[in-house]
């Protein structure tokens, strides 16, 4: 017969009570971790340098994923690609590498996709991701593998002297990623050793590959260089023929007349190519005629409008200044408020209702409702990769305290600097081919047609024309974006009769960090 309860029988130590915790404590664990639970796709992904790609990754079992906490990491510098939370894109925390170039698959959320995008993909993509997910219960990841790759252009091949009793033949073929392999094959396809092999990286961290093998009279036959890609399972091959005489019996005059004799018999049959062409090329010549008139009375259009634009702009064109009131702690300014430039020191400013705090951004003081206005915005300083800023026009009510995407949806039509390139804040962003990048832009407002136009200010070519922009009946202030040290952005006040690349001076230095110069709201509080 058992005992009764309080009666003898043994309780608990506390040793065994506190295993106990930790137990059912694990357990807990154990099932918070089970309910979230993230899946990749198990295998490597691969892409091309200069396209798209979607890394995959879902929860398991799929469930709406709207509310959670979704983050993109590069696993080996832990740095954060993508950030999702709560319904919003959080930018801040982003890598510059890849600023604009990633988005998360919204329209899949509420199946539990987790997808991410990765537009112009770059060699330094190529590695190792963390999908991580997490709720106020428990947390959960998976690992993606990018492989990045590109195919570069065919061998180059050319001679480089007599030496050793041979040939030197170099090889050389760029636009490689990964780093590829080069070899040297005879007519029978045995490979040859190279002397040398070097190798080098462009800014966009693209592979060059050289090499040199020196070549006997005993190879007979064509000889190829060939460059193959492990990764792609690809190959690229060039070949040369070498004659006799350039051989080590060869005497240095005998090399020298070989090549005369060549050159001599090349010249030959291009003057026999281009006579029996001649024939051919009479017909062609009259739609060349024709071409070239539909081309004169274009760039007669093309003056008429470059002239019109010199006319007009300076006539339209108004004083700029900077609204300190508006700016992002991290912006500083000239005694004028006519430069602004980004410091990594937090200014002291009172926080207020009209200052943002998400973007590194200011406006114009001055609003406009009507007419057609314009200012010139001039770039200074060492632009380098890492460089963004951007310029334009905004809603007075734009959005100061949320990171929200910068687009005509969200009451903002600019264009950006951002890596080198120059591109227009649409949805999605247009891209210019510009060399180089222009430092000096008109901003031109159309309050009446709702236009918003930038213009080369230094040969009057038109970069981009924002046409029927929302305007909603709101003031349009300028608007201007600073990230990362080394430049600044100037308004110029002078009105220039013609477009001429001399403004005038340099850009007033803005105030010294830790003595921020104070807006009028700031300085009436003062």
């Amino acid at each position: 017969m058992g005992l009764p309860w309080g009666c003898g029988r043994p309780s608990l130590t506390g040793h065994a009570r506190g295993l106990l915790t930790s137990l059912v404590t694990l357990l807990l664990l154990r099932l918070g971790s089970a309910q979230l639970r993230v899946e990749g796709p198990g295998q490597p992904l691969t892409a091309t340098v200069g396209q798209n790609v979607v890394l995959p990754c879902h929860l398991s079992p799929r469930k709406d994923a709207g509310t959670l906490d979704i983050r993109w990491i590069r696993d080996d510098i832990s740095e954060t690609v993508h950030h999702y939370h709560n319904g919003e894109d959080l930018y801040r925390e982003q890598m510059w590498a890849y600023a604009g170039r990633t988005e998360l698959a919204r329209d899949g959320l509420s199946a539990g996709s987790l997808d991410l995008r990765i537009t112009r993909v770059r060699p330094s993509d190529d590695g190792h991701y963390f999908c991580t997910v997490k709720d106020v219960n428990a947390y959960h990841e998976a690992i993606v593998e990018l492989e990045v790759s590109a195919t570069g252009a065919d061998p180059h091949l050319s001679l480089g002297g007599y030496k050793a009793g041979g040939v030197r033949v170099l090889c050389r073929s760029a636009g490689w990623y990964p780093l590829p392999h080069l070899l040297w094959r005879d007519a029978r396809g045995q490979h040859l050793p190279s002397v040398s092999q070097t190798h080098s990286q462009d800014q966009e961290g693209l592979f060059e590959i050289e090499g040199a093998v020196i070549v006997t009279g005993s190879v007979e036959g064509p000889l190829s260089c060939v460059v193959r890609s492990s990764r792609l399972q690809q190959e690229q091959e060039s070949s040369l023929h070498i004659a006799a005489p350039f051989f080590h019996n060869a005497q240095p005059w005998m090399v020298a007349l070989a090549l005369v004799l060549v050159l001599l018999a090349v010249s030959i049959g291009l003057n026999i190519y281009l006579f029996l062409k001649k024939a051919a090329q009479a017909t062609e010549l009259e739609e060349k005629d024709a071409k070239l008139e539909k081309q004169a009375a274009e760039l007669v259009e093309q003056a008429a409008e470059l002239a019109w634009r010199r006319f007009l702009l300076p006539h339209n064109r108004v004083k700029v200044t900077l609204d300190p009131d508006t700016a992002h702690p991290r912006l500083i300014f000239s005694e004028a408020f006519s430069s602004v430039r980004w410091e990594s020191q937090w200014q002291q400013v009172p926080d207020s209702q009209e200052r943002f705090d998400r973007w590194c951004c200011v406006l114009g003081r001055e609003e406009f409702r009507e007419g057609r206005h314009c200012w010139v915005v001039e770039v200074e300083g060492e632009h380098r990769k890492c460089s963004w800023w951007a310029v334009g026009v905004a809603r007075a009510s734009v959005e100061r305290k949320k990171g929200i995407s910068i687009c005509p949806k969200e009451g903002i039509w600019a264009v950006q600097y951002n890596e080198g390139d120059l591109v227009s804040l649409t949805t999605p962003r247009t891209y210019f081919s510009l060399s180089p990048v222009p430092m000096r832009i008109w901003v031109c407002l159309d309050c009446t047609q709702q236009q918003v136009s930038f213009i080369n200010a230094d040969n009057g070519v038109e970069i981009f024309t924002f046409t029927a922009a929302s305007f909603n009946g709101e003031s349009i202030r300028p608007w201007f974006l600073l990230e990362k040290p080394g430049i600044q952005l100037c308004l110029r006040d002078s009105t220039p009769q013609t477009l001429s690349p001399a403004l005038g001076g340099s850009c007033p230095s803005p105030a010294t960090p830790g003595s921020p110069l104070l807006g009028p709201a700031e300085a009436a509080q003062e």
